[in-house]
């Protein structure tokens, strides 16, 4: 990684690629793309080099409104975007192989936005990830869905998707029941809230000492309990 930029120099998509080339004629497969480049650093103003405009970024309520705090976000959106061609990549593959359709696709994220308040916080921009999923054979299209889920559920999800058991102890619900409605808003109802908790995100206190927090979020309310909030900096 440079040290003026986040852009990694692996290329996502050839790796795909490659795995791809790997796999014997019908092997079901399971790929992970893991991309660095959303995290921090960023190469300062380079979403201003490559055309975007301070106005038409959409500042956090939380975040002072000001040129420089909008180039930042510049800087963050063009990560976005190398994630995004590198899974547009992906999807053509699996396209020009006949797969796309028989493949079940999960794009989310691991945490949210590095901005105060919201990567490391138990507020709604550090624990509200984007999260897109299709499976063209089986899970019907242009739905928007507003039951709460955790990434717990996608493992559960995967295993049942595949024909396989869930084993008891995990924690996570499957969201084949949801994927496979036909309907759109509220699906479950059982799914009327979601827990959260934090303990470290980087090791910025003496002895590496966390910043321990947990939530409930429901559809009105956030509820938020942190237990050692005389700590300071929150990393």
């Amino acid at each position: 990684i440079s040290p003026l930029s986040g852009r990694e120099k692996r290329d996502y998509a050839a790796n795909f690629a490659d795995f791809l080339a790997d796999r014997k004629p019908g092997q079901p497969f399971c790929f992970w793309y893991g991309c660095e480049e959303p995290h921090r650093s960023y190469e300062r103003g380079s979403g201003l080099r490559a055309g975007k405009k301070l106005a038409d970024v959409v500042v956090p309520k939380s975040l002072p409104d000001s040129p420089v705090v909008r180039s930042d976000v510049l800087d963050y959106y063009l990560e976005i975007e190398l994630y995004d061609d590198h899974l547009g990549r992906m999807i053509k593959m699996l396209e020009e192989i006949g797969e796309l359709d028989n493949t079940l696709i999960v794009a989310t994220s691991d945490n949210g936005m590095p901005f105060p308040r919201a990567k490391a916080n138990l507020y709604d921009l550090g624990v509200r990830m984007p999260l897109a999923i299709c499976w063209a054979d089986r899970v019907k299209a242009s739905r928007i869905v507003d039951d709460f889920v955790s990434l717990t559920d996608i493992a559960p999800t995967f295993l049942e998707a595949a024909g396989l058991p869930v084993p008891p102890q995990m924690t996570g619900r499957s969201l084949m029941n949801i994927l496979l409605s036909d309907k759109s808003g509220r699906v479950d109802p059982k799914r009327d809230r979601v827990f959260a908790g934090s303990e470290r995100t980087t090791w910025c206190r003496p002895n590496g000492a966390g910043y321990p927090g947990r939530s409930i979020r429901t559809y009105r309310w956030l509820y938020i309990r942190n237990y050692e909030p005389a700590r300071w900096p929150a990393g």
